[in-house]
C-alpha cells in the first residue's frame, strides 16, 4: 500500500482516455440532509469526490431531433463505459487501503414520493462544477470549456485524502439561450430548468407513461382491445426502452449549445 497523490489519480483516469477529471471536497456537495446522510451511510469519513466526465461525440447528438436513435444507443455505452472506469477507480483504492463508493450515474435511483426517481444519492453536476470541470448553464447541465454538455458525469465517493482540484469560477455558460429555444417541452427558461416538465418529455417511456398505458388498460371494455393496445406501436417502444435500459428520447439541450461545438470539415463532394 502506498498514499495515493491527486495526481496519481489523476493520471490512472486519463489512462483510460478520460479528458475531464477533478477532485471536489465533500463538504459543499451536502446541501441536504438526504445526501449527507447517503454519503455517511455509503462512505463514512468521506472526504471527497473523484468525478469525471466521458464525451458524447457532437456528430452523434447532431441526428437529434430527427433520429434520435444513435444518441440513445451510445448513451447506454457511455454509461457503461464510465461505470467500469469507476470500477477500476475502486479497485485501485481499495488496494492502497481506501474506500471507495460508485455513485449511480443513472440507474438506479431512489425511488419515492419524494423524490419522484429524479435525484441520484449525490448531485454530480455540482462536484464536477466544484472540482473545476465547468459551470452550471441555465439548462441546469454542467458547461465544459472544451465540450459545453457534450459530458457523462461518473463520481467516486473516497475516505482517502486527496488534494481538491481548484474550482474555477468562470461561467462558461454564454446565456445564448438558445437551449431555451431548441427545448420542445418547454422546461428550460432563464430561471433554470423544470423537471417536472423536463421527464416526461425526454423520458416519453419511462415510468409515468408505462402506468398510464396500464391505467388505460384497466378502462378497455374488453379483452380484444385490450389486446390491440398491447399489440400496439407504444407497447413495442415500451419493450426497446425496457431492453436497453435507456429511456431518454430528447437530447435537444445538449445538442444545441454553442459551446465548444466542432466546426467539422467540409466533405468535397467532386
Amino acid at each position: 500500500m502506498q498514499k495515493l497523490s491527486t495526481a496519481d489519480i489523476i493520471e490512472f483516469v486519463k489512462s483510460e482516455g478520460v479528458e475531464l477529471v477533478g477532485v471536489s471536497p465533500i463538504e459543499p456537495l451536502l446541501t441536504d440532509k438526504r445526501y449527507k446522510k447517503n454519503v455517511e451511510r455509503i462512505c463514512p469519513n468521506a472526504k471527497g469526490v473523484i468525478v469525471f466526465g466521458n464525451t458524447f461525440p457532437q456528430s452523434i447528438l447532431d441526428a437529434c431531433p430527427e433520429n434520435p436513435r444513435p444518441a440513445r444507443f451510445s448513451l447506454a455505452a457511455l454509461y457503461s463505459e464510465g461505470a467500469e472506469i469507476c470500477l477500476k477507480i475502486s479497485r485501485l483504492l481499495e488496494k492502497n487501503g481506501y474506500r471507495g463508493v460508485i455513485i449511480p450515474a443513472y440507474l438506479p435511483v431512489e425511488m419515492s414520493y419524494k423524490t419522484l426517481g429524479l435525484k441520484g444519492d449525490l448531485n454530480l453536476k455540482h462536484a464536477a462544477a466544484e472540482a473545476g470541470l465547468g459551470s452550471r448553464g441555465i439548462s441546469d447541465l454542467l458547461i465544459t470549456p472544451d465540450y459545453g454538455p457534450r459530458v457523462r458525469l461518473f463520481g467516486v465517493v473516497t475516505d482517502a485524502e486527496l488534494e481538491h482540484t481548484p474550482k474555477n469560477d468562470t461561467n462558461y455558460c454564454t446565456n445564448c439561450n438558445i437551449c431555451i429555444k431548441a427545448c420542445p417541452s418547454g422546461a428550460i427558461s432563464e430561471s433554470g430548468c423544470d423537471t417536472q416538465k423536463c421527464a416526461p418529455y425526454s423520458m416519453k417511456n419511462g415510468l409515468p407513461q408505462i402506468l398510464r398505458f396500464i391505467y388505460k388498460l384497466e378502462n378497455e371494455p374488453s379483452k380484444e382491445k385490450i389486446f390491440k393496445k398491447l399489440r400496439g406501436m407504444e407497447m413495442w417502444n415500451f419493450w426497446q426502452a425496457l431492453s436497453q435500459g435507456s429511456f431518454y428520447e430528447c437530447f435537444m439541450c445538449i445538442q444545441s449549445c454553442p459551446v465548444g461545438r466542432i466546426k467539422f470539415k467540409k466533405v468535397d463532394d467532386s
